[in-house]
């Protein structure tokens, strides 16, 4: 019923930095909010505080996953950290901490429902449902535990890379989907115990941690696709749906087995790009789809631009709404910035159309994919002398692009640090899921 779109990005792809930057419409490097547990200065910009000072009723419920409760809005019931997938709790403006009981979705519409009717309706109004999946461990309520039992799910083209030859400095410090002997430890090592001795064959132990995975996620999903009918369904009843700009989105993506991985990080795609479907009939023509990039630092700017009010200068995105309406300006982004600091391997880099280029903080070594030829990412190009002129041409865009972000290369290794070494636990066991 409205817009996909299919190229928009974060610029850290980890929850509190991206919540961060969507919220002040900055860069990670410009709000200082870098890792998790991070915090928006209190003179951070914010697009709720914007809309809650322009007349509207502004509400935040769900995971909120920042040091701080939020600021500038009418009211809040939100968690702590990521919050649980079951009895969660909730935190209000008064201090006080309420308690329910039951599947985490169900109870956060729950909230969000109760608010949209009791709401003051001679104002705008300005809501925000923060589910806490999809995220590991994917929990899910009982009635979706048989969705697709016994079901193959097809696999992803990379599930069987041997990320430790072709991506050595990228995925292979990262986490795999699950523990190989000869391959990266994974940081969750979750799927172990349920492959436990089915197979020694590596191969299809990954397959069936694959199966098991993405199984769990598709149940998790399911609960969400629930609780967001219901918020539709509200606002159709109460005849505000089609006056209303409905936005789904996330704060970033997530591998689900591709690379043999999960969990997100790296300027990859599957991590590197967020979902974004809006929906507004008046403007939006149902059933589009938009290939350009956008970036999570523009649903701010473009939140504001809807509701007539004015977008700070000091925000660096820029209102989708051209894009929405089916038009594209002439001067549209080419290209995104991307740093991740958190923990190895930390990187920056770019990715354009068609090319995306990595850099590290302690090497001169680079990787780099053809977007066109390789869109799985599968085949680093970083060494191939047939691609050396390319890889020269996008160092100088990128060179270019962090000159107009404002970010060094001084600043990103100072922050970042060495990739030498992989975080301290990475080896340890976790509760079997």
């Amino acid at each position: 019923e409205g817009m996909r779109f299919t190229n928009v990005c974060c610029n850290n792809s980890i929850c509190s930095p991206s919540r961060a930057s969507i919220i002040s419409g900055q860069y990670s490097h410009v709000t200082g909010a870098l890792n998790l547990g991070c915090e928006l200065k209190p003179n951070a910009p914010s697009y709720i505080r914007e809309l809650t000072n322009s007349g509207y009723e502004t509400c935040v419920v769900g995971k909120w996953h920042m040091k701080q409760f939020p600021r500038g809005t009418s009211d809040y019931a939100v968690t702590v950290g990521q919050g649980s997938y079951f009895n969660p709790t909730l935190n209000r403006p008064n201090g006080k901490r309420e308690k329910y009981q039951g599947y985490y979705a169900d109870r956060y519409t729950d909230w969000a429902l109760k608010w949209l009717k009791q709401r003051d309706k001679t104002k705008p109004f300005y809501l925000s449902l923060h589910f806490k999946g999809p995220h590991e461990y994917f929990d899910y309520p009982e009635r979706w535990a048989k969705l697709h039992e016994g079901v193959k799910i097809p696999e992803p083209p990379s599930l069987q890379e041997d990320i430790t030859k072709t991506s050595p400095l990228l995925k292979g410090k990262h986490f795999s989907v699950m523990y190989d002997e000869e391959g990266p430890k994974s940081f969750y090592l979750v799927y172990e115990d349920f492959i436990g001795k089915q197979t020694d064959d590596p191969a299809e132990r990954r397959s069936l941690a694959y199966q098991h995975l993405i199984h769990k996620y598709i149940r998790c999903v399911a609960a969400i696709d629930d609780n967001v009918k219901r918020v539709i369904d509200q606002l159709r009843a109460e005849g505000t749906l089609d006056n209303t700009l409905v936005i789904y989105t996330s704060d970033q993506g997530y591998w689900l087995g591709q690379h043999n991985m999960h969990d997100k990080r790296l300027i990859l795609e599957e991590s590197l790009k967020m979902p974004l479907i809006v929906r507004f009939p008046k403007e939006i023509k149902a059933g589009s789809v938009n290939t350009r990039l956008g970036m999570n630092i523009d649903f701010g700017p473009t939140m504001l631009d809807y509701a007539g009010v004015a977008i700070p200068s000091v925000m660096q995105g820029v209102s989708l709404r051209s894009l929405l309406q089916g038009n594209t300006p002439a001067d549209w982004r080419t290209s995104i910035f991307y740093a991740y600091y958190n923990r190895s391997p930390k990187h920056w880099g770019i990715r354009t159309d068609r090319y995306k280029l990595i850099r590290f903080p302690d090497t001169e070594v680079v990787e780099f994919y053809d977007l066109q030829e390789d869109p799985q990412e599968m085949y680093n190009r970083g060494s191939e002398p047939s691609y050396r002129k390319q890889i020269a041409t996008t160092q100088k865009q990128l060179n270019s692009l962090m000159t107009e972000v404002g970010v060094t290369r001084d600043f990103l290794i100072k922050k970042m640090g060495d990739n030498s070494k992989l975080p301290p636990g990475i080896h340890k066991k976790r509760k079997k899921r």
